[in-house]
């Protein structure tokens, strides 16, 4: 079983669903409130110390953070526009992400991999 942890953007219910589906999660906002404005290289320090996998939207700035501390146990990218911070869009990541729990990629939660969440079909 994957161990995340939710990057700050991510709303609280997002994370409690996803507990409530028997996945390992912890949120920012609401689990861990003193990495809130934190840097990325200190959300992915805070992670790889608990070996959890960071999810997060920020595609543009976490590979900065992932030369600083290569010795994570997963990256998971969630492109913004196809998980938007709508009802909706948060509904589907967190389907995807119980679909990637449940059939996760060779490595995901024991080495530095780095994944790219896709949208799954929750029906």
């Amino acid at each position: 079983m994957l161990r995340l942890l939710l990057d700050e953007h991510y709303p609280n219910w997002a994370c409690r669903h996803l507990v409530s589906r028997g996945i390992d999660a912890v949120s920012i906002q609401e689990d861990w409130p003193w990495l809130l404005g934190a840097s990325d290289v200190d959300v992915l320090s805070a992670a790889v110390a608990e070996r959890r996998i960071v999810v997060t939207e920020d595609v543009s700035t976490f590979p900065a953070a992932i030369a600083v501390v290569p010795d994570h146990v997963g990256v998971v990218y969630c492109r913004w526009n196809v998980f938007p911070r709508t009802r909706a869009g948060v509904s589907d990541l967190i389907a995807s992400l119980v679909s990637l729990n449940a059939n996760p990629p060779v490595g995901l939660g024991q080495a530095p991999v780095v994944w790219w969440l896709q949208p799954c079909d929750a029906t």
